[in-house]
């Protein structure tokens, strides 16, 4: 559980069939000014894809993506496009005018204590937004679906992963209600080292300040990857001949965060406090990859494992997405929250929500 060298491993190497798997195909990615985004476009660029659409609602990143993409393919066809997934009209269009093979969708409000303070829009964004860019796809033929996810959707305790989860589901009501028109999976992982608003950043930023560096408790942990990693899963798992369903990488070890904060302090050289906070709302001291709910077994990739419901009847319906946008868009956000997890336990199985 120790901290830096543990942060340095990587483990996620493109396989032989994603080399070749993109190359001449559109692929449309959500969320593309982010962390993630950004870096799978750049990476689909060098595979050879023939369109790459580049879809977020950020005008300057988005813009910066796509120009720094543009000039370093001149010949690939790099497309801004300018939407909001909580659009599903809007939404719609793009997708019908250009017509994806591929569609990665890495747009979503990622912030725990954000998704706290702010669960309508956590809702509207994690939930709704999956429902809208599922439904675009298929209607514009997409052959391919991948949810980016995450750790914390697992025995979710948060607005933020309960969404995750819920909208993993609803990967799976999809399938039953598309029949198989389209191939569906979602990657989940842990912290991604030195994406927005992550721990390492922030704690370089309390250093160069002279600190404190804050850490909400002594026996916080979390799994960590690199972009590299999180990228190289995305892109194998989407295009493996594995079936419908959620994946994550084997992560190693924890990590201790206050132990990651101590060794980026004695790099610093400089004499430098840590201070606790507390734990925030929502927070969890460990993450899961995987819980009680769900079954695990082996893919066809090294190191991958698949996550599927133990219950036939954990699937969520376009219809009850739909059921729970009309209360998110009242902005009640207290009937919001047990509305949320009153579906999700009820999927789950669980008698009441869970606790950190």
């Amino acid at each position: 559980m120790g901290g830096l060298r543990h942060l340095k491993r990587q483990r996620a190497v493109l396989s032989d069939r994603s080399n070749c798997f993109y190359a001449d195909k559109c692929v449309v990615i959500t969320g593309a000014a982010g962390s993630i985004g950004s870096a799978l476009a750049a990476e689909l660029a060098d595979l050879g894809c023939s369109r790459l659409v580049l879809l977020d609602h950020v005008d300057h990143g988005l813009l910066t993506v796509a120009e720094h993409i543009g000039r370093s393919n001149r010949s690939l066809d790099v497309v801004d496009a300018l939407c909001d997934i909580r659009d599903r009209e809007r939404l719609s269009r793009w997708m019908r005018r250009v017509r994806p093979d591929v569609v990665m969708h890495a747009a979503a409000l990622k912030h725990v204590h954000f998704g706290e303070r702010h669960p309508s829009e956590c809702v509207l964004t994690n939930l709704v937004g999956v429902r809208n860019a599922l439904q675009a796809a298929l209607e514009a033929g997409a052959q391919h679906f991948t949810l980016v996810s995450t750790d914390k959707a697992a025995s979710p305790v948060c607005v933020m992963g309960a969404t995750k989860r819920l909208a993993e589901l609803h990967l799976t009501g999809f399938e039953h209600e598309c029949g198989g028109a389209i191939t569906l999976k979602s990657v989940r992982f842990g912290n991604v080292i030195g994406s927005q608003g992550s721990v390492v950043p922030r704690f370089t930023a309390q250093i160069a300040e002279g600190g404190p560096i804050e850490v909400t408790h002594a026996d916080m942990e979390r799994f960590f990857m690199s972009v590299e990693d999180a990228v190289g899963l995305i892109l194998n798992v989407t295009c493996a001949e594995d079936g419908f369903g959620a994946y994550f990488m084997e992560m190693g070890d924890p990590v201790s965060i206050v132990e990651l904060g101590r060794e980026m302090i004695a790099r610093s050289g400089r004499d430098i406090g840590i201070e606790f906070t507390g734990l925030r709302p929502g927070e969890k001291l460990k993450e899961e990859l995987f819980d009680a709910a769900e079954v695990v077994s082996a893919t066809t990739l090294a190191g991958v494992f698949q996550v599927s419901p133990r219950s036939i009847d954990a699937a969520v319906y376009t219809a009850e997405v739909d059921r729970l946008e009309q209360v998110a868009r009242t902005c009640d956000d207290a009937v919001v929250v047990r509305r949320l997890f009153a579906l999700l336990d009820a999927r789950l199985g669980r008698e009441e929500r869970a606790v950190g």
